[in-house]
Order: structure tokens, then sequence, then C-alpha cells
């Protein structure tokens, strides 16, 4: 996307968004005719409004900043065997859960204990429930989406590489995708799922390669990462809806003065709230891009796991099929780039923004998941 693309994308998102606030105010004029109104909105409505878009314009440029920076820094980073990669999870992992815990910490400093809680408990509300309720149902709105169906002759092979695994395995299922792919998927309520494509089916040179994206896919149920990147995630969600709630309540308590003595201190407090409000948001941005890390990460140990139960090579094969597909057939990059469920493919990307691909993917480019299958010996694979 060219330079003129990107800009004129971003004052479109503000056009949409002025559009949206101005029929709001069309309908709340016919509601509310004596309404004190500020060209068809409240007042309020018009300062929520310029705080939300500054907090938008605010996290955009920290999004592309910070990811130039993250950019730049793994450019060229393969983790070189096992050991490196695990301390780089342990590592990442940490910071992601340091990096909240300071942040909620900094708050109670700044507006109180009773306050923090408070606001927090809401917004840890809106970032577990949803995402909770999603995990819980999952299988089923994955399999009626993608026309899953279970398929006995791949059960068998399954089954074979579940056992080299030492796991149980889980329930073999082709979805009805012409593109080639395979994920991994499950849920307390509805059990364990590995799907492949009808075109990856159709893709792979041998049963070695299929083997090998089935072993990637075991190996995400063996690591436990649907529900590790579950956890992960909500940490930038309830960061982000912290930030969220206490702007809204610097607007409430900016809106609703007293009008005596006190109308300038609350008049500090409610642009306090503020601000801590955006930078919160900008924060969340943060560490969701440390999360993506994490993510990346994971994909390699999956792809570890690809290797012990069939062979470096063979994982190296199967990538290389998925990539030679992808590359011809650019059409189908389209299509992978809508779908809802693209974190979970063993082949996934980021859409081009800003030069921001990898830093913004869940999975590592397919170079360096080649790079690192080769760096991994008999230990290593051992250890997967």
């Amino acid at each position: 996307m060219a330079l003129r693309g990107k800009v004129l994308y971003v004052i479109s998102v503000v056009a949409v968004m002025l559009l949206v606030m101005s029929i709001i105010g069309i309908i709340i004029s016919f509601l509310y005719p004596r309404a004190a109104l500020l060209y068809g909105l409240p007042p309020f409505y018009w300062g929520w409004l310029l705080v939300d878009l500054l907090a938008y314009i605010v996290a955009i440029s920290t999004l592309i900043l910070a990811g130039v920076s993250f950019e730049r820094l793994i450019r060229s980073r393969v983790p070189a065997g096992m050991d490196h990669l695990k301390s780089s999870m342990i590592a990442t992992g940490t910071g992601v859960i340091a990096a909240t815990v300071l942040v909620v910490t900094a708050i109670a400093y700044l507006i109180g204990y009773e306050a923090t809680v408070s606001i927090a408990s809401f917004a840890l509300a809106f970032a577990i429930f949803p995402s909770l309720i999603s995990w819980l149902i999952s299988p089923l709105l994955i399999n009626l989406s993608y026309g899953c169906k279970h398929d006995p002759e791949l059960q068998r092979i399954v089954d074979r590489v579940a056992s080299r695994a030492g796991i149980e395995p889980p329930k073999a299922m082709i979805a009805d995708i012409a593109v080639p792919n395979a994920f991994a998927y499950s849920s307390p309520l509805m059990g364990r799922y590995v799907a492949v494509t009808r075109g990856l089916l159709n893709t792979v040179k041998s049963e070695q390669e299929l083997e090998a994206v089935i072993g990637h896919e075991l190996g995400h149920h063996k690591h436990r990462d649907n529900a590790v990147m579950l956890v992960f995630g909500m940490f930038p969600s309830f960061i982000y809806y912290l930030g969220r709630f206490l702007m809204f309540a610097g607007m409430v308590s900016g809106a609703y003065r007293d009008g005596g003595s006190n109308e300038r201190r609350n008049a500090g407090g409610a642009a306090l709230l503020i601000i801590i409000g955006i930078v919160l948001v900008v924060v969340s941005i943060i560490i969701q891009l440390i999360v993506l890390a994490l993510s990346r990460l994971r994909e390699y140990y999956a792809d570890a796991h690809g290797a012990k139960v069939t062979s470096p090579q063979a994982m190296i094969s199967a990538l290389q099929s998925l990539d030679r597909f992808y590359n011809t057939h650019r059409g189908a990059l389209t299509r992978l780039e809508g779908n809802k469920i693209k974190a979970l493919f063993i082949y996934a990307f980021a859409e081009p923004f800003m030069g921001l691909e990898e830093v913004l993917a869940t999975h590592p480019p397919i170079h360096k998941r080649i790079a690192f299958l080769k760096t991994l010996t008999f230990t290593d694979l051992a250890e997967a």
C-alpha cells in the first residue's frame, strides 16, 4: 500500500466516525428536540468524540513508531535452538505480566486503590467474559462456519502421529476450504480438534508432509497454545478497557461540576483521568505487540514438535509447499487475509501496514521458520 493510500485510509476511518456521530446526532435531535445540543449532539458527546479521536491518533502514531522499532529489532532474529526459544517465551510472557502489574500499580498510586479496583473490575469483566465465551463455543462455530467434518482416514493418520507424540489424539476434521491450511482448536466443553483443509490434501507432496503439518497442530494441543494465547490476549484487552473507562470517567466528572470552589480541582482531576486513559490505550498497543511476539514464538515451538514426530526436513518441505502455493496463487492471499481464524492457521501473515508485516503477525515468516528448523539438534527435538 502506497503512502498516499495509507493516509487516505486513516482519513476515511475518521470520516466514517464523524458520519456515525452525525447520524446519532440527527436521531437525538428528533427524539429530544428541547435538549441542549451542539450541531445535533449534546456537548458531552462532542467532547467524547474529540477525546476518542485524540486517543485514536495517538494510538496509531504509537503503533507505527513502536512497530518500526520492533520490526528493526526482530528483522534478522531467529531462535538459535530450543533453549533460546524457551528462554525467549519465558521472558516475553513475563514481560507481558510485569507490564500489566506495573501499569495497575501506577494507576492505584495516581487515583487511589479503591477507584482503581472499582474501574479495573469492569475492565477485567469486559476483557475476560467475551473471550471466555467465544473460546468455550469456538469448536461449534468453527465446524459450522468452515464445514468441518470428521474423516476416518484422516483420523488414522492423526492417531499414528499422536502416538509418536505421546498424547491422546484429537478428533480429525476436514475443512471445506479450497486453499491449503491446517489448524488446531479446542474448548473444555467440546474437546480437541485438528482440521486440515481440502486444499492442503491436494497440495502436500507426500504423506510425510501431511504428518508434519499434523504434528505441528498436535504441538499446539500438547503445549496448550489455545489456552496460553487466550490468557495472554486478555492482558492488552484489560489495559485497553481500563483506559477507555478512565477516559469516560474523566469526561463524566468534567461534565458534571458543582460550580463551587472545588470546580478547578474537579477539572484538574477530570483532565488527569482522560490523560491516563489515553496513555493506557497506547500502552495496550505496546503490550499487544509483545503478545504477538509470544504467538510467533509459540509457532516456532509447534514447528519443532512437527519436526520431532516426523523429521526437520519433512517439516521444512511442508512449509515450503505451503509457501510455494501462496506465492503462486496470489488470489488465495486475499481470501486468507479476511479469515476470522487465521491466527489458528499453520500458514498466516499480517496485512501490509506501514512496513510492519512481521511485527503485526501471529506467525513468523516462512524463511525464518525454516532457518529455525535447520538449527535443531537431536537434543532439541527431544525437548519439543
